[in-house]
């Protein structure tokens, strides 16, 4: 009995680590991938070891991200990342857990183009690159519980429009260090070598409020309200992003 015993539990272990190992090459077409919304993703091939789908926001493509899963952990799936497209480049490390995510990417670049793409709505084209540095995020399914990390925008040249003008200052470069408000939602200030431009903030549902202050108004040789400090608040905007 000992020994049939012994057995029986050595076949769950099998029965376990071949369930286990069909689930892993499940197709990645499979997954619940995002179909809606301003992130949109398609065209999966591979399967949940190692794969590739085309991510595209609001329309424009960002390129191809491909995964490759490393050696697992305890209650956690630690994914490698790459992300090449004709605008924006990254790598780095997923960790998927029950009920949470975690992304580390050690660097990243957002080209003028993605700028001016994602910005066309608005009559804003500006020049310079976005660059990305220890960003880290995380979540809960499609919520945002954290971020962190260093932005940088390079400057140079912005053409807008504004009351059927067009304008085209020249920015200084603007830094963010990504964090956290009272409030717990993912936010930052947005710097220049002057000060501080501008506050905006994440929130859980997708929407990003924007507190823009003189000074920003006064880089863009817009017309200001007279009579205040450069670091006042003189509008406040509300997007939704994803």
């Amino acid at each position: 009995m000992e020994r049939l015993g012994a057995a029986l539990q050595g076949g769950r272990w099998i029965a376990a680590a071949f369930v286990l190992t069909l689930v892993l090459r499940a197709p990645a077409a499979w997954l619940p991938l995002p179909q809606g919304g301003a992130l949109a993703v398609s065209g999966a091939t591979g399967h949940l070891l190692a794969g590739t789908v085309q991510l595209a926001y609001r329309g424009q493509p960002l390129g191809a991200l491909s995964w490759h899963l490393t050696r697992p952990e305890t209650l956690a799936l630690p994914l490698r990342l790459s992300l090449e497209g004709p605008t924006l480049t990254l790598q780095g490390m997923a960790q998927l857990r029950p009920g949470s995510w975690t992304l580390s990417i050690p660097q990243l670049a957002l080209s003028s183009t993605a700028l001016k793409q994602w910005l066309s709505p608005y009559e804003i084209a500006p020049e310079g690159e976005i660059q990305g540095r220890d960003v880290r995020v995380e979540g809960a399914g499609q919520t945002l519980t954290m971020v962190g990390g260093t932005l940088r925008w390079t400057g140079g040249p912005v053409r807008y429009r504004l009351g059927g003008a067009t304008f085209e200052p020249t920015f200084p470069p603007l830094s963010a260090e990504l964090g956290r408000n009272a409030q717990g939602a993912a936010a930052a200030t947005v710097a220049s070598p002057a000060g501080p431009v501008l506050d905006f903030a994440l929130r859980g549902n997708g929407w990003v409020d924007l507190s823009i202050k003189k000074r920003l108004l006064t880089l863009a040789r817009s017309p200001a309200p007279e009579g205040l400090g450069e670091d006042a608040q003189v509008l406040a905007l509300s997007e939704k992003v994803f």
